[in-house]
């Protein structure tokens, strides 16, 4: 090894990434990294070094600057970058650890997918009992108040009055069968945990990164660089803030503006965090804003009207509020406040970025 094979040796001793210094075809120096993964004795051939690594000898003979995957698995990127007219780098990234962040992604978007779908049906269960047991006990006072009647007018009617007795009994066991539903669904209370606001908005766009690429929606975030500490349950919040996101994705979607942009705020005043999320769509009119949060109201062609009604739910279990308003350049624009931790300062330190 010459003394500048050396000095390039050692200026990339200190990098954990995998490195080799090629002569043409000779391996003239690799770091530790690289020795550790392929052992070698630098001057002899570089393809019969790499023979043991399968596909890494045929990545040698690729253009420079070419991504080859090698390994038994694929598991490994070999590249080569040239250093001067002789000497070649020969970069080799492990990929294993993308993959198994990828792969971990790719579990808590489904983890967060089944909990969401078991908080909405909880919730669902619960709109869908409120919303029943009015007007199934509307029907069993008209039922007992027609019995009555036929009973003072038509006493001798046993078998109508006996066709009503039946009916108020099956009114009244649908009526328990909503009790049960109502009980069950009110049991699911939120974790009270402390949580970083500011984390739970970048692991929720996380989530969502594949949906905001493919629709190129540009993103404007205006975060405190520190974090905002509250309580609540975790997934019910990410909930929430997923939902009022996929709305502004969906609004985006259904009539498209010249720059599709999702804006995301987060302000700390009065011992309150208000976080907004905006969108430069189409807007609503004020008939369906008077109707925003009401079970069973939706403005999408398939949609069932519960998600917002069970937000509002969700902030309301955590002393939090969730409202609309209109915003200013065009668009909606949802807000949600919860209570800040006594630790956090009110005076926020905010980071632009689009």
């Amino acid at each position: 090894m010459n003394r500048m094979d050396a000095d390039l040796l050692h200026a990339l001793g200190d990098l954990d990434e995998a490195l080799a210094i090629l002569d043409g075809d000779f391996l003239v120096a690799l770091n530790a990294p690289m020795e550790a993964l392929l052992p070698g004795e630098p001057g002899g051939l570089a393809a019969d070094w790499a023979e043991p690594l399968h596909g890494l000898a045929s990545a040698l003979a690729a253009p420079l600057g070419q991504r080859c995957r090698c390994g038994v698995s694929g598991e490994y990127v070999a590249q080569r970058v040239a250093l001067d007219a002789r000497h070649v780098l020969l970069r080799l990234q492990d990929e294993r650890a993308r993959l198994h962040h990828l792969q971990r992604q790719l579990d808590d978007r489904e983890g967060l997918l089944f909990t969401s779908r078991s908080l909405t049906v909880s919730e669902m269960g619960s709109v869908l009992a409120h919303e029943l047991n009015q007007p199934i006990g509307a029907t069993a006072n008209l039922l007992r108040g027609l019995k009555l009647r036929l009973a003072r007018r038509h006493p001798d009617d046993v078998d109508e009055l006996a066709a009503l007795d039946k009916a108020v009994a099956q009114v009244s066991y649908a009526s328990q069968i909503i009790g049960r539903v109502r009980e069950y669904t009110q049991s699911r209370q939120p974790k009270v945990e402390s949580l970083d606001l500011v984390a739970l908005v970048h692991q929720s766009l996380a989530l969502l990164d594949w949906d905001l690429q493919r629709e190129a929606v540009r993103l404007e975030l205006d975060l405190p660089r520190d974090g905002v500490p509250v309580q609540g349950d975790a997934v019910m919040l990410q909930q929430v803030l997923i939902n009022l996101l996929r709305n502004a994705l969906d609004a985006l979607r259904l009539d498209r503006p010249d720059d599709p942009l999702i804006d995301i705020s987060l302000q700390v005043a009065g011992g309150r965090a208000e976080l907004r999320v905006g969108d430069n769509g189409p807007g609503i009119t004020p008939q369906t804003e008077a109707r925003l949060f009401l079970p069973f109201s939706s403005t999408k062609p398939n949609g069932m009207g519960l998600g917002l009604s069970i937000c509002r739910s969700l902030m309301e279990m955590h002393q939090g509020r969730l409202w609309f308003t209109r915003r200013e350049a065009g668009g909606c624009c949802f807000h949600f406040a919860l209570p800040v931790l006594a630790a956090a300062t009110n005076q926020p330190v905010l980071e632009n970025t689009a």
